[in-house]
């Protein structure tokens, strides 16, 4: 009796590898929570640059549990700009980091969205918050002179260190892994 289960094991088990990898790829790949930087203009005005995009923001049932319970979330986002010098290396001209939020505020029952010049939006959902949040408008970065070869390098993330501690130390967890892929512009295309 056991050596026809072992002989059917054995005929099968390719299968079911080939069946068990396929379902582990499609589920690691619908819970995968990204940014992804759709639409980005640079502006070149009164010696300043000037940050504009666009990112879609997905999250997790996880997180968006954890910030309806009052944990908030801080944005990071990196821009750098840099242009290569006469021997081919880059080299950084402006770099800026700026932290964009998001809570909920128990009290009022509502999603607040801080932008980077802490002007503070109020939203009754989630999805309304998120969308908030997925646009940028003229940030300065800073003053700089006017750069006709260039690159741009943008890169937007979760910020753990502002999470609870208890929240930073599960390594494994990757319900707090957002952020986007850092993104390379040609500046001559941007303006």
């Amino acid at each position: 009796m056991m050596g026809y289960f072992m002989y059917y094991f054995k005929k099968i088990s390719n299968k079911l590898a080939v069946i068990f990898i396929v379902l582990f790829s499609i589920h690691a790949y619908s819970t995968e929570q990204i940014i992804k930087i759709k639409d980005i203009k640079l502006d070149y005005e009164g010696g300043h640059y000037f940050l504009s995009s666009f990112q879609s923001i997905s999250l997790l049932s996880e997180a968006r549990e954890a910030l309806s319970k009052g944990i908030p979330f801080h944005f990071l986002v990196t821009a750098k700009i840099s242009q290569k010098n006469k021997y081919g290396f880059s080299s950084p001209v402006l770099s800026k980091e700026f932290h964009i939020k998001l809570k909920y505020k128990s009290l009022l029952q509502k999603y607040m969205v801080s932008d980077m010049n802490d002007q503070k939006s109020y939203f009754n959902n989630i999805n309304d918050a998120l969308e908030k949040l997925s646009y940028i408008e003229k940030y300065n970065i800073g003053p700089s002179i006017d750069l006709k070869d260039g690159t741009l390098e943008l890169k937007i993330k979760l910020d753990k260190k502002h999470l609870p501690k208890a929240l930073q130390i599960n390594f494994n967890d990757k319900s707090w892994d957002v952020e986007s892929e850092l993104e390379k512009f040609n500046i001559g295309k941007l303006n």
